[in-house]
C-alpha cells in the first residue's frame, strides 16, 4: 500500500510539472506569432523598398555609373585573382553557359576610352549554378573592362559546354544537300564561324582580323562586337591599325571572380613580323604569368622568347594566318636537326624531346615540306606546336644570354649555401637509418627537378629506373618473404618459444620484407600515374610533394623506402640463422661458420668502399661543414 500510494504521489507530481511546461511553451509561442504579426503589419505600411539609383545604400547597380547623354562609363576597378606558376584553376563545369569561362590573373583592368559601349545590358553571369542570360534582366554592372591576358589564358580545354539532349531532329527532309552551322543563329556582317583542326567551333572576322570562341549568346556577342570597336579606335591612337595583314587581335569576354556581375573584356594583340604578342595597355604581374614564375627574367631578349611561345600558341589555336611556311618549315627543321645531334652526342642534353620523338617529328616536317605552299590549318597547327615547345625550352634555359643554361642538369641560379641545423641532422640521421640509399635518389631528383623547371625526355628515363628499381625489389622482397616463413618450419626452430630471440628477429624480417613490398606496390602504381605525364602535369606533381619543409628530400625518402626495409629484413634474417647457429652446435660448426661469416663481411665492406657508395665521412663534413665543403 505504501509503495502505490508513493508511486501515485509521483504521478501526480509529474502530470503538475507536464502542465506547467504545456501552459509555458503556449504563452511564449503566442508572443512570438504576435510580433510575427506586427512586423508584417509595419511592413505592409511602409512597402517593400524598390530599386532606387539615388539611394545611398550599396547595390550592384550602383557601384557603376551609366549616363544615358553621355558616352562616358566609370566603372570602380576589379581585383582579380592570381593564378601561381602559370596553373589555371578552373571551376566546375557548367551545362549551359553563354560566356568563355576564364580565369583572370591580378592584372589592373582599365575603363574603355571614348567612344563608350553604349548602354546595351546583359545578364550577369555566375559560374555555379548555371544559367542562360536574360537582356531583359541586366544591370550596368556588366559594363566590360579591358584586361591584358595571354594565349595560354585561353580556357579551350577547361569547362566546355555541354550537349543538350533536349534538342532534336526528328528526320532529314528531302534534297537536303546544305548542311550549315546552326549552333551561331546570331551570327553576321563581317564575322564567320570556323573549325579548328582539333574540331572546336571559334569565330573570326576576316576584314578586321579578330578571332574569340564561340561559347556565348546573341547578347554577349553584340557586347563582344562593341569592346572590339574600343579597341580598334584605342588602338588606332597608338598607331596600330587592325587591317593590317601583320596584325591579329584575340578577344574574349570573362566573368571576374570578385563575386559580382562585373564581366571584363580580356584582350591580346599578335603581331607576325615580329612573332610577338603586345597589349595597348602595360602588362604587370607577367612573372607569375607570361614568364612561368621563372626567377631573373629582365632582359627583353630574353622576354622575347617567351612572347615568341605565346605567339605560337596563338597560331595553333587560330591557324588562318597565310604565313611563309617553307621558311618556318625549314627553320623548325634545322632545330629538330640540331637538337637529334645533341641527343645522341650528349647526356644532358636540353632537348625538349627524346631520340624517338624528334625521328618522328623529322619524318613529319619532311612530309609538311610537299605541301608547304598550301594554306591548311591541320599543317600550321602542327608547324605551331613544335614550334612553341622549342621556344618555351629557349625562354627557361636563358638563351643568348651569359648565364644560359648549357647542361640539363645545371642550375643557372646561385646554390644555397645556409646552414640548417635541423634539416641536416634529420637528414643525416635517416640516410644512416636507410644506408644512405635517400641521398642517391636526391641526387637523381636534383638532376630532373633542376631550378623547379622539368626537362621531359629526362623525366621519362628517371621514372623508367624508378619503375626498373622497384620491380626488382618487389621480387627480390617475394623471395625474401618466403624464405623467411620457409625459416619458420625448420624443425629445430621452435615456434612456441616466442620469446627466443631467433623467433622474434625473424618476425621483424617479416615485417620489413612486407613493408618493403606494400610500399614498392604502392610507388609503382603511383608512378604508373604521374610518371609518364607532360611536363607541366610533372611540374605540379613534383611541387605537392616537395612543397613540405624538408622539400626534394622527402620525395627522395619515399623513394628510397622499398630498398631500405629489403635490406633491413635481409641484415634481420641473417641475425636470426646466426642465433640458431651459435645457439647450440659443435666447435668445428662455428669455427667454419664465423669463418665464412668474417671472408663475406670483409668482401661486403671492400666493396662499400671501393664503390664509395656511403662516403660517411665525406657526407657527414658535407652536413656539418656545407658552405665549405660543396662542390661546383
Amino acid at each position: 500500500m505504501l509503495s502505490a500510494r508513493l508511486i501515485l504521489r509521483l504521478l501526480k507530481h509529474m502530470r503538475q510539472v507536464l502542465a506547467a511546461l504545456i501552459t509555458s511553451s503556449a504563452q511564449r509561442l503566442r508572443i512570438l506569432v504576435t510580433c510575427f504579426r506586427h512586423f508584417v503589419a509595419k511592413l505592409k505600411i511602409r512597402g517593400f523598398p524598390g530599386h532606387n539609383t539615388d539611394s545611398t545604400t550599396f547595390s550592384p547597380a550602383a557601384c557603376c555609373t551609366v549616363p544615358t547623354s553621355t558616352s562616358s562609363v566609370r566603372c570602380p576597378p576589379v581585383n582579380l585573382p592570381l593564378p601561381l606558376h602559370n596553373r589555371q584553376v578552373t571551376t566546375s563545369a557548367s551545362p549551359v553557359s553563354s560566356t568563355q569561362h576564364v580565369l583572370l590573373p591580378l592584372v589592373p583592368t582599365f575603363p574603355m576610352p571614348v567612344p563608350c559601349i553604349p548602354q546595351q545590358l546583359i545578364a550577369p553571369q555566375t559560374f555555379s549554378p548555371p544559367q542562360v542570360p536574360n537582356a531583359n534582366s541586366c544591370t550596368p554592372a556588366t559594363t566590360p573592362r579591358l584586361v591584358p591576358f595571354a594565349a595560354n589564358d585561353i580556357q579551350r580545354y577547361d569547362n566546355r559546354p555541354l550537349v543538350d539532349t533536349t534538342q532534336k531532329r526528328d528526320g532529314i527532309p528531302a534534297l537536303m544537300r546544305r548542311f550549315p552551322n546552326e549552333s551561331c543563329p546570331w551570327l553576321g556582317g563581317d564575322w564567320k564561324s570556323c573549325v579548328h583542326p582539333e574540331g572546336v567551333l571559334y569565330l573570326y572576322n576576316e576584314r578586321r582580323s579578330v578571332f574569340t570562341e564561340a561559347t556565348m549568346d546573341r547578347n554577349m556577342f553584340d557586347l563582344l562586337d562593341e569592346c572590339v570597336d574600343v579597341l580598334d579606335q584605342l588602338a588606332k591612337t597608338k598607331s596600330v591599325d587592325l587591317g593590317a595583314d601583320n596584325i591579329e587581335l584575340v578577344v574574349q569576354l570573362a566573368q571576374t571572380e570578385t563575386g559580382g556581375a562585373q564581366v571584363s573584356c580580356c584582350y591580346y594583340f599578335i603581331d607576325h613580323t615580329t612573332r610577338t604578342l603586345f597589349w595597348l595597355h602595360d602588362r604587370y604581374q607577367a612573372t607569375d604569368d607570361i614568364f612561368s614564375g621563372l626567377r631573373g627574367v629582365a632582359d627583353p631578349s630574353h622576354i622575347r622568347y617567351s612572347l615568341e611561345s605565346e605567339y605560337w600558341t596563338h597560331c595553333e589555336y587560330y591557324p588562318n594566318h597565310q604565313m611563309d611556311r617553307p621558311k618556318i618549315i625549314k627553320e623548325l627543321r634545322v632545330l629538330v636537326m640540331h637538337a637529334s645531334a645533341e641527343i645522341i652526342t650528349s647526356d644532358t642534353s636540353l632537348s625538349p624531346f627524346d631520340g624517338d620523338e624528334l625521328s618522328k617529328i623529322l619524318e613529319l616536317i619532311n612530309h609538311l615540306k610537299e605541301n608547304a605552299l598550301d594554306n591548311d590549318p591541320h599543317s600550321t597547327c602542327v608547324i605551331a606546336r613544335f614550334m612553341h615547345y622549342f621556344y618555351r625550352a629557349k625562354f627557361f634555359n636563358f638563351c643568348g644570354l651569359p648565364w644560359a643554361r648549357l647542361e640539363a642538369d645545371k642550375s643557372v641560379y646561385e646554390a644555397d649555401k645556409n646552414f640548417h641545423p635541423l634539416t641536416s641532422s634529420v637528414s643525416f640521421a635517416l640516410d644512416a637509418m636507410l644506408f644512405w640509399a635517400p641521398q642517391s635518389h636526391l641526387e637523381d631528383l636534383r638532376k630532373v627537378w633542376v631550378d623547379e623547371c622539368i626537362n621531359t625526355p629526362r623525366w621519362k628515363d628517371f621514372n623508367k629506373n624508378l619503375m626498373t628499381e622497384w620491380t626488382g625489389i618487389t621480387i627480390y622482397s617475394t623471395v625474401m618473404l618466403a624464405v623467411d616463413v620457409s625459416f619458420l618450419a625448420v624443425p629445430n626452430v621452435n615456434i612456441s618459444q616466442s620469446q627466443s630471440i631467433g623467433i622474434i628477429v625473424t618476425y621483424l624480417s617479416i615485417i620489413f620484407i612486407t613493408g618493403s613490398l606494400i610500399v614498392s606496390v604502392l610507388l609503382v602504381r603511383q608512378n604508373q600515374r604521374y610518371g609518364f605525364e607532360s611536363a607541366d602535369k610533372a611540374t605540379d606533381f613534383l611541387s605537392h610533394m616537395t612543397g613540405s619543409f624538408f622539400g626534394v628530400r622527402a620525395l627522395a625518402t619515399v623513394h628510397s623506402l622499398p630498398y631500405a626495409m629489403l635490406m633491413w629484413g635481409m641484415i634481420y634474417f641473417a641475425i636470426a640463422i646466426l642465433y640458431n647457429v651459435f645457439k647450440s652446435t659443435t666447435v668445428a660448426m662455428l669455427a667454419s661458420v664465423v669463418s665464412g661469416c668474417v671472408v663475406i663481411t670483409m668482401f661486403i665492406f671492400w666493396f662499400i668502399w671501393a664503390a664509395r657508395e656511403f662516403r660517411l665521412f665525406e657526407r657527414l663534413a658535407k652536413s656539418i661543414f656545407p658552405s665549405v665543403l660543396a662542390r661546383p
